[in-house]
């Protein structure tokens, strides 16, 4: 392997490295390597539409810590609870921002603590982007609460809302495009643990440079009778366990369950918004219970979207149970949502499994308290053409680019002739523990795909717009400028928001996102590519499962990596842009090869596969 020399000679002669560049390591992805050019996130000058709080405003949370009164709170920010809980708010100094919002429960039995922004006017064909800057001990729900012209509203969980907690800010996002029907938002966090929760640098503005999700297909619903207005008298009683009927009134097509050692009544019950089921548990020891209805006929591979709306007073799981062709049943758990106080709605999607020739998916309730269900949709959501590609691939990506890669993963690949991804930030070569410009080149020529990891390893969705797209452009240009052209992108931190995703959109056409799990034809989304990370922590097991799965449904098996330790562990750089990725070591680097050989999967670099894949 080529040996490193004088280092100003590289820089001279390598077209990767931008002269008198400082190169900063980053251990936090809020702590910005500015340059002189960075700034942090914030909405444009006279952007916000939320009402700056004076930072000599008191709080107005109750002495006892109850914050149930509409004006308890600060700056147009209010708290709000359910069930067994207490709550303080109190303006402290921020860490991004001169002052924040902490939000501490202090006492937690069950429900819910809410934290809500002001409510904000919003006009129809518009875009917006809501950011704030969050530090939580504890994970958290992100929702948006909706008001509607005809005076309704409605909360809403928002996706991949439960966010890692950590010392340092970090930052939550949402976009959406304004509609007729909508004249305001509120944004609400939703804890259910004693911990804490500090906001700031929160803001809304209207934004032409974020990218919004579709709007989610309603039609048809496959639910049978979703708002419960088809009822009969009724007075079974569900065998499993002591079940009773609190309304002689149930709909036609709906019945309750439960099993185990429980006591559960059930009933329907109406509001100003119409009909719900609940289910009410006491003397929980095991089992669960919940309102089910006849099975939906499915078939193989086909995906679908699942709804719902529901208000409880401890965590639901979201179950869907399959029939299978054999005349066995699977069970998948889709999710499992928080305690809510207030109604609120969930969505999620799944593929049919082999053999599955029925689909039911339930909100299921395990332990004490009361669950109210509302709403359910199940709609077909299938990609057009064909329903799974014709074989399984694997892909093997590194990031960073570090030297430990070049010196002790590189001669494990080459002896299984597998080329793998390297995503690389420029700025990084030529340093110290990262690779040279010529090891660069040197993989691009043996195969191995050169893609971008933005130009500095910075949280792209903690800095301004301005130097947002300054980190995609410059990455591309220096990386085409060098012959190592990409349309290939792999975020730093695994951290991205709409508005990074507008800006990647730009520069590159694949996109390598931060959800767990493996591609398939169903759920292939070119901009959010899905990944499976490996840390210190995987177990053989797990990838050898992780493989089987890739092979049984035909997916892409995106497998992420950092750096490669010595079999003791040494050689490797503590505190560095890889510390949220445990490094492995390159014994246990040898082993997972060998799985992958022996599972017979294609391996090939991403922009190959993809290209690969999409081939008829």
């Amino acid at each position: 392997m080529p040996r490193r020399r004088g280092v100003l000679l590289r820089v001279l002669l390598n077209p990767l490295v931008v002269v008198a560049v400082v190169v900063a390591v980053i251990t936090a992805g809020w702590v910005l390597y500015t340059d002189g050019t960075g700034s942090v996130a914030q909405s444009r000058p006279g952007g916000n539409l939320f009402p700056a709080i004076d930072p000599s405003a008191e709080p107005t949370t109750s002495a006892s810590g109850d914050p149930t009164a509409p004006e308890d709170g600060v700056g147009g920010w209010t708290v709000d609870h359910s069930g067994d809980s207490r709550a303080s708010l109190a303006l402290v100094d921020g860490q991004v921002s001169d002052t924040a919002l902490q939000l501490d429960v202090t006492a937690y039995g069950s429900g819910d603590v809410t934290l809500t922004s002001p409510r904000v006017e919003v006009e129809p064909d518009t875009t917006y982007l809501f950011k704030a800057f969050t530090t939580s001990a504890a994970d958290f729900t992100l929702l948006v609460r909706v008001h509607h012209a005809d005076g309704r509203t409605t909360l809403e969980e928002l996706p991949s809302a439960i966010e890692r907690p950590g010392d340092a800010p970090f930052t939550v996002s949402d976009a959406f495009r304004g509609a007729e029907t909508t004249t305001a938002v509120e944004y609400v966090f939703r804890l259910t643990s004693k911990a804490g929760l500090r906001v700031e640098g929160a803001y809304l503005e209207a934004a032409e440079d974020v990218l919004v999700p579709p709007a989610a297909t309603t039609e048809p619903n496959l639910i049978p009778d979703p708002r419960f207005t088809d009822v009969r008298l009724t007075d079974a009683q569900v065998p499993g366990a002591e079940i009773t009927g609190a309304e002689p009134a149930q709909p036609h097509a709906w019945t309750p369950y439960a099993s185990g050692r429980l006591r559960a009544e059930s009933g329907r019950s109406t509001d100003d918004d119409g009909s719900f089921l609940w289910t009410r548990i006491t003397d929980y020891q095991d089992g669960e219970a919940k309102w089910q209805y006849e099975p939906v006929p499915v078939s193989v591979d086909r995906a679908f979207e699942f709804g719902a709306t529901y208000r409880s007073e401890r965590e639901v799981d979201v179950v869907a149970e399959f029939e299978l062709a054999d005349g066995g049943r699977s069970f998948l758990n889709l999710t499992t949502v928080q305690p809510a106080g207030e109604w609120t709605t969930i969505s999620t999607r799944f593929q049919v499994p082999a053999g599955a020739t029925t689909v039911m998916v339930t909100l299921v309730s395990h332990g004490d308290g009361t669950t109210g269900v509302r709403d359910y949709s199940l709609v077909d959501v299938t990609a057009p053409g064909p329903l799974r590609w014709d074989e399984p691939m694997v892909s093997i990506t590194f990031d960073d680019g570090w030297q430990s890669v070049y010196d002790r993963a590189l001669p494990l690949l080459d002896q299984h002739g597998f080329r793998s991804t390297q995503y690389v930030n420029p700025s990084s070569l030529e340093t110290p523990n990262f690779m040279t410009g010529a090891e660069v080149r040197e993989l691009h020529e043996a195969g191995h795909e050169i893609a971008s990891h933005s130009y500095e390893h910075v949280d792209l969705t903690s800095i301004g717009a301005d130097r947002l797209d300054e980190e995609m452009r410059r990455s591309k240009e220096v990386l085409t400028s060098a012959g190592l052209g990409t349309d290939d992108l792999a975020v730093p931190y695994g951290r991205s928001d709409p508005q990074v995703d507008w800006y990647a959109t730009r520069y590159f056409g694949l996109v390598r996102g931060t959800d767990d799990g493996i591609n398939t034809a169903q759920n292939l989304e070119p901009h959010n590519l899905k990944v499976f990370y490996v840390t210190d922590e995987t177990t053989t097991a797990e990838l050898n499962e992780a493989l089987a799965a890739t092979s049984r449904v035909n997916g892409w098996l995106i497998l992420v990596y950092h750096q490669i330790a010595t079999p003791d562990a040494t050689g490797i750089e503590e505190n560095t842009i890889a510390s949220d990725r445990s490094p492995i070591t390159s014994d246990v680097f040898a082993e997972q090869l060998q799985l992958i050989d022996d599972s017979g999967i294609e391996v090939q670099p991403v922009a190959r596969a993809f290209d690969l894949l999409q081939t008829p």
